[in-house]
């Protein structure tokens, strides 16, 4: 498995922003322990090695999200990498826990690290300037001399939509003065979960090359999220005061889904999934955390910080990448303003 890193990895919290480091974890099988996280283990690659690992590859970037350190990113960016590659414990557990995320349609699932990282009570508006540091870079790296992939996804959880979003538009129209070694590669899907952005942001004339460069949005949202429902109206209109070209309204995307307008290029490839929807017999209180595993804490009977909500999010990612119809039914009606 390749871990991709844009943060000092010397430093286990706040660490800088870095250019692109490549890491490879092996063996990666089934014996594998992501708690305490082994980030020793992580050896450097080198970026002509990958480029010819990944040459003619789909390949699927996790992006994690805000209050994220080095090791809770790779730890649970690689549980869920594992799984998606047919390689972790849930595909061998005995029934009813048994779960297949063996994600054929897709070569190799590759972890994100970058500094999202909490330090401060309030240092959430802050966070923008390093998201879009780290889009710049992670653009390069997709145009530079890795550039061998023919196809990338994308998985995302709160405030790495940002990144995948500010990634997608370097790509597509670099900053003056920024060249590119090669054109991007063909983008897929991206699938947003509980994303830390505007509910009108795919709308966003500053996105506009990225989305449009994209084949599917997935928009995974929850209205039972506190995260979203407390923090992101108090933390988004101070965010907008500090930063430029950061509009839309204090209403989560990762909430209440999104908003396009009846003319949105966004709105044919646009596909929204309320968690909620999942089960309807029953309720489902989806939680900021519930996206992604979290090793750190064990929930028994599951591995690797694994729970019923974390797959049924795993499970509709899996069916969305490879192409098979999903799991619950998507909202016919994309709400507009």
């Amino acid at each position: 498995m390749y871990v991709l890193s844009f943060r000092d990895m010397s430093q286990p919290s706040r660490g800088a922003v870095t250019t692109a480091t490549l890491y490879g974890l092996d063996p990666l099988d089934q014996a594998y322990v992501w708690n305490p996280a082994q980030t020793a283990r992580l050896n450097l690659t080198d970026v002509g090695q990958f480029a010819q690992a990944v040459r003619g590859a789909h390949v699927c970037f996790i992006v994690h999200g805000f209050n994220v350190n080095r090791d809770r990113g790779f730890v649970g960016g690689g549980a869920m990498a594992q799984e998606f590659r047919g390689l972790g414990p849930l595909s061998r557990l005995p029934p009813p826990n048994l779960l297949n995320l063996l994600v054929p349609g897709v070569d190799f699932f590759i972890p994100v690290l970058w500094p999202g990282d909490w330090y401060l009570p309030v240092n959430y508006p802050f966070v923008l300037p390093t998201a879009r540091a780290v889009g710049r870079n992670l653009a390069q790296f997709l145009t530079g001399s890795s550039a061998t992939m023919r196809r990338v996804s994308f998985f995302s959880h709160s405030f790495g939509a940002r990144v995948v979003l500010e990634t997608l538009q370097n790509a597509m129209k670099p900053p003056a003065g920024v060249g590119r070694r090669h054109d991007p590669p063909v983008f897929d899907t991206a699938v947003l979960t509980a994303a830390a952005a505007s509910d009108t942001v795919l709308d966003s004339e500053f996105y506009t090359e990225g989305v449009g460069a994209l084949r599917r949005i997935v928009v995974v949202s929850a209205p039972t999220d506190e995260v979203l429902t407390t923090w992101f109206p108090l933390g988004n209109p101070v965010e907008q005061a500090l930063w430029q070209n950061d509009p839309g309204p204090d209403v989560a995307l990762g909430r209440d889904g999104p908003v396009l307008t009846a003319n949105s290029p966004a709105r044919k490839k646009t596909e929204w999934y309320v968690v909620t929807d999942a089960h309807a017999d029953q309720p489902i209180d989806q939680l900021h955390g519930d996206y992604m595993p979290a090793p750190w804490t064990p929930n028994a009977p599951y591995p690797n910080g694994w729970s019923d909500k974390r797959e049924r999010i795993a499970e509709l990612t899996q069916s969305v990448l490879d192409g098979a119809g999903a799991p619950w039914p998507a909202r016919r009606v994309i709400p507009e303003p």
